[in-house]
């Protein structure tokens, strides 16, 4: 099991390529870019679920989609 520090550190290359990925929106609510929301790297499945950091299980979220989203898949 991974623990918090653990966590993924994600270079701002990567993070640039999930954006264009995705398309600059969440993956959660499917809304686009909010400054008063801003984005961050989301794990689709959690790592506490057995998720990994491998870009195929990261997406851009909002920051409030990923806080209301929690553990969920």
């Amino acid at each position: 099991m991974q623990t918090r520090s653990d966590r993924l550190r994600l270079p701002l290359r990567e993070f640039l390529r999930i954006c264009e990925r995705d398309r600059h929106t969440c993956h959660w609510c499917g809304r686009g870019y909010s400054a008063t929301d801003p984005w961050e790297i989301d794990h689709i499945t959690a790592l506490a679920n057995g998720g990994t950091n491998h870009l195929s299980n990261l997406a851009l979220c909002h920051k409030s989609c990923n806080r209301d989203k929690g553990t969920l898949t």
